[in-house]
């Protein structure tokens, strides 16, 4: 989450129980900022070939 911060970038993961508590300092008045972070479902390929079903609904999502 700090590389994500210092980049400007959102993090996408599937990382639950690890990212859960990051994500509840970073929305915590006086807390850390962050710029975005998306759970996927534990079931959910994430392989290479799956990359692209995974950014264009999200890039989508931004351009809204």
């Amino acid at each position: 989450m700090a590389v994500a911060r210092t980049e400007r970038r959102a993090v996408v993961t599937n990382n639950l129980r690890d990212y859960r508590p990051l994500y509840a300092d970073a929305i915590t008045p006086g807390g850390p900022e962050h710029f975005g972070l998306v759970f996927m479902p534990g079931s959910y390929r994430r392989t290479k070939a799956d990359t692209g079903p995974i950014i264009v609904p999200l890039e989508a999502k931004l351009t809204e």
